[in-house]
């Protein structure tokens, strides 16, 4: 067995996934390392074999009844939860965009709501907030508030209000999805967001600049999970051609 084998073999096998190559390739690998190790084979023919990349996975949004199913679970008295939760699903935020934001990125002037947000690569953009309910809840919230100053959503802890923890959100949600039987990570309020854009109808350059995408690719991976668009689209075509 040699390198040039091996390499002719998965050749061989060119429509294996990626996933299923490199499984088969770590068992291929862990046995020249123990035919290696006692003598049997040298050099071992695996040790500058390439992997294939396995690209990462699409990211997969809930239906928004099944999100909602979790918010009713949440006490009326956790406003700030609701609110930080709500402010998430319904502009697309990244959980450390949400949590960072401060007082004063906030604009309220009616007919034209939106915030300023901190994204990746210290890059700012704008955020319609276009959603009426959610600017109801923002200026109820903050109206109810004994600061002025500082993040938007605070840790009442000892007395000093500080900065949510990124962990203890995500514990927070964890047990109300828990409570409402849901499996869905506080990180799907996004894609959920993203995807009912692309079924929607939004264009991807808008739904890019909403998510504070870099690469247009990232947004691209939502259209292409986005199987009951396509379907409606066939099925309205169909009726046009009878």
């Amino acid at each position: 067995m040699d390198a040039a084998a091996l390499e002719a073999y998965f050749a061989a096998h060119h429509w294996w996934a990626a996933s299923t190559q490199n499984r088969k390739q770590t068992a291929i690998e862990r046995f020249c390392r123990w035919s290696q190790q006692h003598g049997r084979l040298d050099p071992d023919p695996t040790r500058h074999l390439e992997r294939p990349r396995i690209p990462p996975p699409h990211p997969r949004g809930l239906r928004r009844d099944d999100i909602e199913r979790i918010f009713a679970v949440i006490s009326a008295r956790q406003t700030r939860d609701t609110l930080l939760f709500r402010l998430i699903f319904e502009t697309g935020l990244r959980i450390s965009e949400a949590l960072n934001i401060r007082l004063d990125d906030l604009d309220l002037a009616r007919g034209d709501e939106h915030l300023t947000v901190l994204g990746k690569g210290a890059q700012r953009r704008t955020v319609l907030l276009d959603d009426p309910r959610l600017v109801n809840a923002l200026r109820k919230y903050l109206r109810s508030l004994d600061y002025t100053h500082g993040p938007l959503f605070q840790a009442q802890k000892n007395g000093r209000g500080g900065p949510l923890r990124y962990q203890s959100v995500q514990e927070r949600w964890q047990r109300y999805a828990a409570l409402a039987g849901v499996t869905c990570t506080l990180h799907q309020l996004r894609h959920s967001h993203a995807t009912e854009l692309v079924n929607g109808g939004v264009s991807l350059g808008t739904i890019r600049k909403r998510l504070g995408h870099r690469h247009i690719q990232t947004t691209l991976r939502y259209a292409e999970i986005s199987d009951a668009s396509a379907d409606a689209e066939l099925r309205i075509w169909r009726r046009k051609q009878r």
